[in-house]
C-alpha cells in the first residue's frame, strides 16, 4: 500500500515523447544514479569484503589459531557455498512477499553478525557455523540486486548499473588486500590476533549498513518518495518500469515458475555460470595463498593481492559499457572467458614470477565482467516478476553449488604449481566460452525467426506484456527479441 505522503499514478500527465519528457528522464536516471545504485554498490562491497577475508585471514594465522588440519580450510569454504546455495530460490519467494528493503536489510544484518563472530571462533566446528549461517543470509543480496535494478531501469541500460554494482566486489578485492595489510603492519593487540581483528573491523560496518539500508533502499518506482523525485518524474519511473517487462503485480505465479524451470535458455546460462563459478570462487578464497607462493612475504603477499583486482575493475566497466552500447551480452561473455583462458595458460606453462602475476591478473580481468553480464542477461531475457526473479536464483543456484568445487581444487600438496586448480579452471573456462557462443546463436536464430514470420519487431506496450503474461506465453510473444 502507497504511503500517505506518495504521489498517487494517474495524479500528473506526462508527455509521452520529444525534449520534455527526454528531460524529465535524464533527471530521473541521475537521482537513481546517485542513490539506487551507489547503494547497492556498497552493500555488495562489504558482501564481498566479508565473504572473501577469509583468505586474508589465513596468510595472518587463522589454520594456526583455530587448528585446522589437512582439508579443514577447504571444507570451510565449501559450507559457504552450501549455505549460499540453499536459501537463493527461497530469497526470491521472499521477495515477492516483503519488500527488496526489508530482505536486504535484515540479511545484512545477519550476515554481518555471522561474519563478526567468526573473530570468536576457536575451532573447525565454530568456523564451519558461522561460514554455513553467512551464506545463507548473503543469498539475500546477489539475487535481489539485479532484479531491483530492473524495476527502474530499461533494458538497454541493465548491465552497466549491474556493473557499478558488481564492480564493487573487485573494489573489495583490492581494499580488502589493503585492510588486511593495514591490519598485519600496524596494528597490534594483546588479546587478538590480526585475523580476528579483520573480521571485527569488517563486519561490524555490515551490520550498521543493513539498518540503514531497512529505512533509504528504494523498493519499486511506485513506492517513490516526494522528497527524491517530482510527480513527472515518479510518473515516468512508472511508465518506464512497465515498458521493462514489469507489469504482472501477482506476489507468487506459479506457471512463471514452472516455465523458468522449463525455459531452455535458463538451462545454457546456468551452464555458462557454473563455467564461471568454479574458478571465481577458487581465485577469490585462494589469491592471497597463491600470490606468496610465488616468492612474497605474507604482508606483501596482501598487498600484492590489490592490482589484479583493479585491472578487474576496469575491465568490468568497460565490457559492460560497451555490452550496453552494442546490445549484445553473449559475445562479451565469450571475448571475457577468452581473456581468462590466456591468464590461466600462463600459470600453467610458465614458472617466472613475473609471468604468473601477469596471468593472475588476466584472470581477473577475464573472470568478473562475465557476472554482471550474466545476470543483466537473464534478467532481459525473461518477462514477467516471477519468471525473471526465478531465472536470476537458478543462475545463482547452480553457479554456486558448482562453486564448492573451486574451493576444493588448490591442495596444499600441489603448492606452488596447483596444476590440478590451474587445469580445472581452465577447463570451465572454456565451458562459458562454448555454451555462451551456442546460446547467442540459438537466440539469434530465434529473433531472425520472428522477424521474417511477424516482421520488425517493437517495443512490448503494457497491455501486451500483461497479455503475454496471462496467456502463459511471457517472452514467446511476437514482438519479444532477446539479447543476443
Amino acid at each position: 500500500m502507497a504511503e500517505k505522503h506518495d504521489i498517487e499514478e494517474g495524479e500528473v500527465i506526462v508527455p509521452q515523447s520529444g525534449p520534455e519528457r527526454e528531460a524529465i528522464v535524464r533527471r530521473l536516471k541521475r537521482k537513481l544514479d546517485l542513490r539506487l545504485v551507489p547503494h547497492l554498490a556498497i552493500l555488495y562491497l562489504f558482501n564481498s569484503l566479508d565473504r572473501g577475508n577469509i583468505g586474508n585471514a589465513r596468510l595472518a594465522g587463522l589454520e594456526k589459531d583455530t587448528h585446522l588440519k589437512g582439508n579443514d580450510f577447504y571444507n570451510a569454504l565449501s559450507f559457504f557455498y552450501f549455505g549460499y546455495t540453499i536459501s537463493q530460490i527461497p530469497n526470491m519467494f521472499i521477495l515477492k512477499k516483503v519488500t527488496p528493503a526489508i530482505l536486504v536489510g535484515v540479511t545484512m544484518i545477519l550476515w554481518g553478525v555471522c561474519s563478526t563472530s567468526m573473530a570468536a571462533t576457536k575451532s573447525y566446528s565454530g568456523l564451519v557455523a558461522a561460514r554455513f549461517f553467512m551464506g545463507v543470509f548473503e543469498a539475500g543480496i546477489g539475487p535481489a540486486a539485479p532484479v531491483i535494478l530492473s524495476f527502474f531501469y530499461l533494458r538497454h541500460e541493465l548491465a552497466r548499473r549491474t556493473a557499478m554494482f558488481y564492480g564493487s566486489s573487485t573494489f573489495a578485492g583490492a581494499f580488502g588486500g589493503l585492510i588486511a595489510y593495514g591490519v598485519a603492519t600496524n596494528l597490534a593487540h594483546e588479546k587478538l590476533a590480526a585475523w580476528q581483528l579483520l573480521f571485527i573491523i569488517e563486519g561490524i560496518p555490515t551490520i550498521f549498513l543493513g539498518f540503514v539500508t531497512m529505512y533509504l533502499l528504494p523498493n519499486s518506482p511506485e513506492k517513490l518518495e516526494k522528497w527524491f523525485v517530482t510527480p513527472e518524474e515518479k510518473q515516468v519511473a512508472i511508465e518506464r518500469s512497465r515498458v521493462g517487462l514489469n507489469t504482472d503485480s501477482s506476489m507468487l505465479d506459479k506457471r512463471q515458475l514452472f516455465a523458468a524451470f522449463k525455459d531452455y535458455k535458463n538451462l545454457f546460462t546456468c551452464l555458462v555460470y557454473i563455467g564461471l563459478n568454479i574458478p571465481l570462487a577458487s581465485y577469490t578464497s585462494f589469491l592471497p595463498t597463491i600470490v606468496k607462493l610465488m616468492g612474497y612475504t605474507e604482508a606483501k603477499a596482501q598487498l600484492m593481492t590489490v592490482p589484479p583486482y583493479a585491472c578487474a575493475m576496469v575491465c568490468v566497466f568497460a565490457v559492460c559499457w560497451n555490452s550496453d552500447r552494442t546490445q549484445r551480452r553473449g559475445y562479451h561473455v565469450a571475448a571475457s572467458a577468452s581473456v581468462a583462458c590466456l591468464g590461466y595458460i600462463l600459470l600453467i606453462s610458465s614458472s617466472n614470477i613475473h609471468a604468473n602475476y601477469a596471468g593472475a591478473c588476466f584472470v581477473a580481468m577475464g573472470l568478473y565482467p562475465v557476472v554482471p553480464l550474466m545476470l543483466s542477461w537473464v534478467a532481459n531475457n525473461n518477462v514477467g516478476h516471477t519468471k525473471r526473479a526465478v531465472s536470476v536464483a537458478m543462475l545463482n543456484t547452480f553457479g554456486q553449488c558448482f562453486a564448492t568445487v573451486g574451493t576444493q581444487i588448490y591442495k596444499t600438496q600441489t603448492a606452488p604449481r596447483f596444476f590440478m586448480g590451474y587445469g580445472v579452471c581452465l577447463a570451465f573456462t572454456v565451458v562459458m566460452i562454448v555454451f555462451s557462443l551456442v546460446l547467442s546463436l540459438l537466440l539469434k536464430r530465434e529473433n531472425a525467426r520472428r522477424d521474417s514470420e511477424f516482421g520488425e519487431p517493437k517495443p512490448l506496450t503494457a497491455e501486451e506484456q500483461q497479455e503475454a503474461i496471462d496467456n502463459g506465453i511471457y517472452d514467446n510473444h511476437p514482438s519479444f527479441r532477446y539479447y543476443i
